[in-house]
């Protein structure tokens, strides 16, 4: 069973859960990082996973700042890099050496970009995107998820557009657990600072790196999942970014949406371990 610790990274107090026997030199630990939606957090991105996963690894599973029970700290001048560093310091703080990292959602993404760059800000191993990279349309579904008003009816459409089979929004316990979670003090206020722009600053010809990421230059082993029946991304998404990453495998969930190693927790748990048996020798 996953336990639930704290520790402080450079003054910022941070949640994390971790499971399972760490294996120094041996084989390296896991790094689970969660999605960004409002009461995004790991307790709830990877509660299907990290005990599976730690029959055979130590898996680690932080709350990103701002987001679950880490604190709420947001940098309107460079939140993006900000949170690569806060969990490069994680990674040193819990002496954690070379890591497998997984990303679901914004992380996958941000998992990507770390990869692709000339000197990686985390000791990779491996990388395994769910349902990030490439191109994410500004479509209904994705306002319904950018636009949460603190409101239970709001969070249950937030549960609709991210998975398939209705019974998530239609769990009054889940639907309790992600509520609480994305009202906490501050979460929704530093949740919500990454869609503010002050009305005098045009970004229309600033380009993002996470929007112009070199796929070509990631050298670690790459996993990416997606879901067939995923609303917040385009059909066949993948294909403008996984044949350019030279050790890539493609895994799409057939029955799933936006939260695939969720929905089809089994089938991710199987085929994730798959992949890192084969990284690992």
């Amino acid at each position: 069973m996953s336990t639930s610790h704290f520790v402080s990274i450079d003054g910022v107090r941070t949640h994390y859960l971790e499971a399972g026997a760490v294996h120094r030199g041996r084989r390296p630990s896991l790094l689970l990082l969660h999605s960004a939606e409002f009461g995004g957090a790991a307790e709830l991105s990877w509660e299907f996973n990290i005990d599976v996963l730690a029959r055979d690894y130590h898996v680690v599973a932080p709350d990103h700042l701002g987001f679950g029970r880490t604190d709420k700290v947001f940098d309107f001048t460079g939140q993006f890099d900000r949170r690569i560093t806060h969990i490069r310091r994680f990674i040193e703080t819990l002496c954690l050496g070379p890591v497998h990292v997984a990303g679901s959602s914004m992380s996958g993404g941000l998992c990507l970009t770390v990869s692709a760059r000339e000197k990686p800000d985390w000791p990779l191993v491996s990388v395994t995107c769910c349902s990030g990279g490439g191109d994410a349309p500004n479509n209904e579904a994705r306002k319904t998820l950018n636009t949460y008003d603190g409101t239970r009816e709001h969070m249950k459409r937030i549960v609709d557009v991210m998975f398939v089979d209705p019974k998530w929004a239609a769990d009054e316990t889940y639907l309790d657990r992600r509520q609480e979670i994305a009202t906490l003090p501050g979460a929704w206020e530093a949740t919500a600072a990454a869609r503010f722009k002050a009305p005098f600053r045009d970004g229309s010809g600033e380009r993002r790196e996470r929007d112009g990421i070199d796929y070509t230059k990631i050298a670690v082993p790459t996993l990416v999942f997606a879901g067939a029946k995923d609303g917040l991304r385009e059909p066949g998404y993948t294909d403008g970014f996984v044949p350019k990453i030279r050790n890539c495998e493609l895994h799409v969930f057939a029955n799933a949406g936006h939260m695939g190693n969720i929905e089809c927790a089994d089938e991710f748990n199987a085929r994730y371990l798959q992949f890192l048996k084969k990284v690992d020798g």
